[in-house]
Parts: C-alpha cells; structure tokens; sequence
C-alpha cells in the first residue's frame, strides 16, 4: 500500500479505499466480492477475494484486476446473511450481490465488511493486500 499517508489505509477510509505502492487507486466500491475463504490453523489464515468488473477496472490495475486481502490470526466474531438482500438478488438478475458498501478498520485488529447481501465483523492483528491476474473460474475442456 501507498506510504503516504493521505493515501494509504486510514481509519477515515478504512480498507474501502487506497492506493498500492505502485500508484493503483483500490477503491472497493468498484469491485464484486467474490470469496471468502476460511482455513482454521496456527495461526486460523481469512482471505477475502475483490473482482474488478472491467468496466470499472482502474488502467494501472487492468492486468490485475483482483484484490485479496489476506488476514492472519483472525477471529470470526459475525457472519451475518441479509435475507432480504438475498431475496432482491434472485427476482432482479443484474442486482450486485458483492456490492461492497463499506470495509471498515477500528485502526486496531477490528474489521467490518458491509456488502450487499452479507456482514462480516472479525479481529486480525495482521494483514496483507495482494492484486493479482484474474483466473478462469469454469475449467475449459479439451476439444474432443
């Protein structure tokens, strides 16, 4: 991220919106939340996933047009599903389930993402930011 601090993590912006050290403007709102990934360990790893859609994928992060963040020792505090975020999603096919509306820090390990369907609140002392190349998510079969 950013070193500067006007541009970096702040807890006015909380992890909603940054820049990468490369000068790539991270703004979520732009992005679908795709995965959640939970692996219990020593210590218990969370991984959160971003998709840019490609009409709003900032040019510095047109090849990378994912956004992981990756959290280490995180506790799951709450998981709460929006039912009538789900309901909306299935009768209006071009709702944004993934939507991001805010990902808030306390400026400690305490984390709150808001998306369109779901919240999320969970502790982490440590946490690192990663964009990388999108994958295929259907396998592709060979031609027979």
């Amino acid at each position: 991220m950013a070193e500067d601090e006007d541009r970096g993590v702040t807890l006015r912006t909380g992890l909603y919106e940054f820049w990468t050290a490369e000068g790539a403007h991270v703004y979520l709102h732009d992005t679908d939340f795709r995965r959640l990934t939970y692996q219990p360990g020593r210590p218990p790893v969370l991984e959160l996933e971003f998709l840019y859609d490609s009409q709003w994928t900032p040019p510095e992060l047109a090849g990378t047009p994912v956004v992981v963040f990756r959290f280490e020792d995180a506790r799951l505090l709450e998981w709460c599903e929006d039912r009538e975020g789900h309901d909306y999603v299935s009768t209006h096919p071009h709702a944004p389930p993934g939507q991001v509306s805010c990902f808030d820090w306390d400026g400690s390990d305490l984390f709150t993402l808001d998306t369109f369907t779901m919240r999320l609140t969970f502790r982490a002392p440590r946490a690192e930011v990663t964009v990388r190349v999108k994958q295929n998510e259907k396998p592709t079969l060979p031609p027979d």
